[in-house]
């Protein structure tokens, strides 16, 4: 049987012929969201959805969702490396030699 149901906004945006978002969703994909967020609870199921940004899903565990993913894992290092280049940026480094395995 079906235990669970996971909402990807940006597929049912577009699924609705919405611009394709996680967070900031048009009228009618908040409807969609919503619709099915009540059927699962009607229904027994673990309810989740997929979101851009910790805030939108923590919004959306208030409304109810038992299930919440925030980004991605490619997105998440490239933001985590991103972190590293900002910090290191403009600072001289001494070149070491070449010990390492990597």
């Amino acid at each position: 049987g079906l235990d669970a149901v996971y909402i990807g906004p940006s597929d049912l945006s577009l699924a609705l012929g919405c611009a394709p978002t996680f967070d900031d969703v048009d009228p009618p994909v908040v409807e969609a969201i919503d619709h099915i967020l009540a059927r699962a609870r009607e229904h027994g199921l673990v309810a989740g959805i997929h979101n851009g940004t910790p805030e939108a899903a923590l919004k959306r565990i208030e409304k109810g969702f038992q299930f919440v993913t925030v980004s991605s894992d490619a997105r998440l290092m490239a933001a985590g490396a991103q972190q590293v280049v900002a910090k290191m940026a403009g600072r001289k480094v001494k070149a070491s030699p070449d010990r390492g395995s990597y």
